[in-house]
């Protein structure tokens, strides 16, 4: 395998010559091309839209430089198009970013390992973590405030814990639902949008060999449940859509862990989210850009 790839960006091409420009660097020994994409957000509330643009911008990736007939017959089919050439460096990014993902302490005496590592000395109780494409290795600001509140309420409630229900909603790696076992909560459903997320949640689940964790292909809308905790560390905007289902599954007096807030958007979430719903704040955290809330329905 070459320590390096070239990767060409081909701008102002015609939506209508797409199929032929994408057969011509495929001819030519493309290794894979994707579409540059423009896309607005103006208000968190709503999914991302993408701005429609006349011409496209394509990146073009080869595993060696291309011959120059490709540059020459490129600007024949169409001498607009423009092309930009970088040699980059080929990395395996899994295996760099595995460098960087070591041991931490999660919260009280609990530490998150990754899963192809030892445990450090004295670490009595661990959470293996493999988190393949799955958002949630502990190490988030938005997790560890979720965390923290899992923790502390089972701390305050440790004579009663493990006769609660904990829902985790968009589980990811299943980290919050592994740690609210860890910490004697009765019953835990893990819920995702994602097939994949729930695939490796369920595998993370295996590594701990957990025995109340539930990871369920139901998605928020078709919960019937009620649950004494509800975990949602998901961001503001999906929070404040979701929040009539956050409500309903949540049992009288039950706890609330909203984790996914950006500071800038906090007052809009405030009034959108908590003000317009039966909830009292117990505690409000802020940790780098990053706020959460512990709230009871009331």
């Amino acid at each position: 395998m070459s320590s390096t790839y070239f990767r060409i960006r081909l701008s102002q091409v015609p939506r209508i010559q797409e199929q032929e420009i994408t057969a011509f660097c495929f001819a030519h020994k493309a290794l894979g091309i994707s579409e540059v994409l423009s896309f607005t957000q103006p208000d968190l509330t709503y999914d991302p839209s993408l701005i429609p643009q006349r011409f496209l911008e394509l990146d073009v990736f080869f595993e060696v430089k291309p011959e120059a007939d490709f540059f020459s017959s490129l600007q024949q089919i169409n001498p607009q198009i423009r092309m930009i050439e970088n040699e980059e460096e080929s990395k395996d990014w899994l295996e760099e970013w595995k460098k960087g993902f070591v041991p931490f302490k999660l919260v009280g005496p609990i530490w998150v390992v990754p899963s192809w590592l030892e445990k450090p000395e004295n670490v009595e109780i661990e959470i293996k973590i493999d988190p393949g494409m799955a958002f949630g290795t502990g190490t988030h600001a938005t997790t560890k405030m979720a965390s923290y509140f899992v923790h502390k309420l089972a701390i305050e409630n440790r004579d009663q814990i493990n006769s609660w229900s904990l829902l985790d909603v968009g589980t990811g790696t299943a980290i919050l639902a592994v740690l609210a076992e860890k910490v004697n909560y009765g019953y835990i459903t893990g819920i995702e949008i994602d097939a994949e997320a729930r695939r490796k949640a369920r595998e993370n689940c295996e590594l701990n060999h957990t025995s109340s964790v539930e990871i369920t292909d139901l998605q928020l809308d078709e919960i019937r449940d009620q649950y004494d905790v509800v975990v949602a560390n998901i961001i503001d905007g999906v929070l404040i859509r979701l929040q009539k289902d956050l409500l309903r599954v949540l049992k009288p007096q039950g706890h609330l862990f909203l984790t996914g807030i950006l500071q800038e958007r906090d007052n809009l979430f405030f009034e959108k989210m908590i003000e317009n719903n039966p909830l009292k704040v117990i505690k409000r955290i802020q940790k780098d850009e990053w706020v959460g809330y512990w709230v009871q329905k009331i």
